[in-house]
Parts: structure tokens; sequence; C-alpha cells
């Protein structure tokens, strides 16, 4: 049987981040808000503003505009943070967050921006939370 509190997220981690854990790159934590409304609207808007030049229908904008208008978002409304990523071998030398959000507009880094989407997923859902309690327990 489904209680009301099944179905709760907790809005201040939506609003204010929190740290995840990403599970495909052991060691790589990023700390990321959910999907906010000020996300939302952004989103809404700037894919309206990009479909413009593809006769309205954001079905046609190619992904290498999404890709660029998806990092952008990313970097400006859900981005906090960035733990345990380095850009060397010997793991001295730490990429910042200012240089994390550098690369997800990169197709290179493709692999980078779904793991930042998985966890603000993680955090919209409440799932990053009872992830957290349960290692906690």
């Amino acid at each position: 049987m489904a209680k009301l509190s099944d179905l709760k997220i907790d809005s201040a981690a939506v609003n204010d981040g929190v740290w995840v854990e990403i599970e495909q790159v052991p060691g790589l934590k990023i700390r990321t808000r959910g999907y906010t409304d000020q996300f939302v609207d952004a989103q809404n808007r700037r894919l309206a503003q990009a479909a413009e030049k593809f006769r309205n229908d954001v079905t046609r904008i190619p992904n290498s505009v999404r890709r660029q208008l998806n990092a952008g978002l990313l970097t400006e409304f859900l981005l906090l943070d960035v733990d345990g990523l380095y850009s060397d071998d010997a793991e001295t030398q730490k990429v910042g967050i200012e240089d994390f959000k550098a690369l997800l507009a990169s197709p290179d880094y493709g692999r980078l921006a779904r793991a930042c989407w998985e966890a603000a997923s993680l955090v919209a859902s409440g799932a990053a939370q009872q992830a957290e309690d349960a290692v906690g327990n």
C-alpha cells in the first residue's frame, strides 16, 4: 500500500543541492540541485527560442545545438561543485567546478554531461537522499 510520505521529495535538497556519488565513475561526486522551477522555466524558454529557427519544432533542433543549450542549463542552474575528478593520472591536479563546467559542451565529454543529468535527476526524485540515508544505516 502506498503512503503519502513515499511520494514526498526534499524540496530543500532540490533547491539548495546535495552531493551525489556517481556509480559509473567511482570516486566522482557532484553537488547539484534538482530540477528547480527556475531551471524548468529557463529550459522551456531556451528550447522555444532555439526552435524558432526550425519552424518552431523542438524535435528539429540539432543535437549539437541541444548540447550547447543543455550545457548552459547545467552550469547556470544545477551544478554547484565537483569532487574526486583529476586531470592527471597521478591524481594530484583536481578538476575545479569552472573547468568541469567548461567540459560539458564538448561532445568528447558526453559521459560527463550524462552523469550530471543523472545526478540532478536523483536529487529531483529524492533518490540521492535515500541513498545517503541508506549509507548512514
